[in-house]
C-alpha cells in the first residue's frame, strides 16, 4: 500500500494577524488548498499547528474544518488527519471562486450581467420602497460596518442587502430571477473580500445606493449602483493585481 502524499513544499506564509472567526479560517486554508499548497491526498497539518499559525483555538480550527469537510474539500479521517480531496467532489461555490480568480470571462460577464439588472433594480427601489425595507436595508450596512474586521461575515450582510433592494423594487420576479446567479455573487465577493480596504469600499458604495433610494432620486440610485458596480470591478483588478478602475 502507497504512502500517503504529502503536503507541496512552499515558503511559510506571512499570516498579517491572528484570524479567531472560524470562516475566515476555513476561508485562508480552502484558498490554499484551491491554489495548490495542499495537493490532492495531501493530509493538511494537525489541529494544534493550525490553531499555532492561525492565532485560534483549536475549538476554532476544528469548526473551519467541519465547513471545508462539508464543502467537500477534505475528509476528516479520526486519529488520522484532515485529507484533501479531489478537485471534482469540491462543491459549486469553491469552483466558482477559482473560475472568478482564474478565468477572465467569468467576472467580465457576472458584471455585465450586474449591470443589465441591478442598476434598474436600484431605480425601481427608489421609485417603489416602503420606509420598512429601507430600515432594514439601513441596518445591514450597521452590520457590515460592525464587522468590518470580519469579512466572511460582511459577505453574508452584503447579500442580505441586495436580497432586500431586490425585493424594495415591488417586482415579484426580480428575487426569482437573481437565485439562480446567487452562488456566482457569492463567488465573486468571496474571491475579493480579502483586498485591503474592499469592506470599507463596500460599505461606502453601499451607503450611496441606499441614500438615493431613501431620496427617492430614481436617476441618482441608478448612478450609484453603476459606481458600486465600478468598485466591484477594481476590486477584482486588485485582487488579480492589475490596474484597474478605482
Amino acid at each position: 500500500m502507497s504512502a500517503p502524499a504529502k503536503a507541496v513544499a512552499a515558503e511559510p506564509r506571512a499570516w498579517r494577524k491572528p484570524l479567531r472567526l472560524y470562516g475566515a479560517v476555513a476561508h485562508d486554508l480552502g484558498d490554499a488548498i484551491a491554489r495548490g499548497r495542499y495537493a490532492t491526498g495531501a493530509f493538511l497539518p494537525t489541529e494544534q499547528e493550525l490553531a499555532s499559525e492561525y492565532g485560534a483555538s483549536r475549538n476554532v480550527v476544528r469548526e473551519a474544518l467541519r465547513l471545508l469537510s462539508a464543502r467537500g474539500m477534505i475528509e476528516v479521517l479520526h486519529g488520522r488527519g484532515s485529507r484533501v480531496l479531489p478537485r471534482h467532489q469540491w462543491q459549486l461555490l469553491d469552483q466558482l471562486v477559482h473560475l472568478m480568480r482564474e478565468d477572465r470571462r467569468v467576472p467580465r460577464d457576472l458584471l455585465e450581467l450586474r449591470r443589465i439588472l441591478e442598476v434598474e433594480i436600484a431605480g425601481l427601489a427608489a421609485d417603489r420602497a416602503l420606509a420598512a425595507p429601507i430600515d432594514a436595508m439601513a441596518a445591514t450596512i450597521d452590520r457590515m460596518r460592525a464587522h468590518a474586521d470580519q469579512p466572511e461575515v460582511c459577505i453574508e450582510h452584503d447579500i442580505q442587502f441586495h436580497r432586500l433592494l431586490a425585493e424594495a423594487a415591488g417586482n415579484v420576479l426580480l428575487p426569482l430571477v437573481l437565485e439562480p446567479v446567487g452562488q456566482l455573487l457569492r463567488a465573486s465577493r468571496v474571491a475579493t473580500i480579502h483586498n485591503p480596504g474592499a469592506v470599507d469600499r463596500s460599505v461606502a458604495a453601499h451607503q450611496e445606493v441606499l441614500e438615493r433610494v431613501r431620496a427617492r432620486d430614481v436617476a441618482g440610485a441608478r448612478e450609484a449602483m453603476r459606481r458600486h458596480l465600478v468598485q466591484v470591478e477594481g476590486e477584482i483588478h486588485r485582487m488579480k493585481g492589475e490596474v484597474g478602475p478605482s
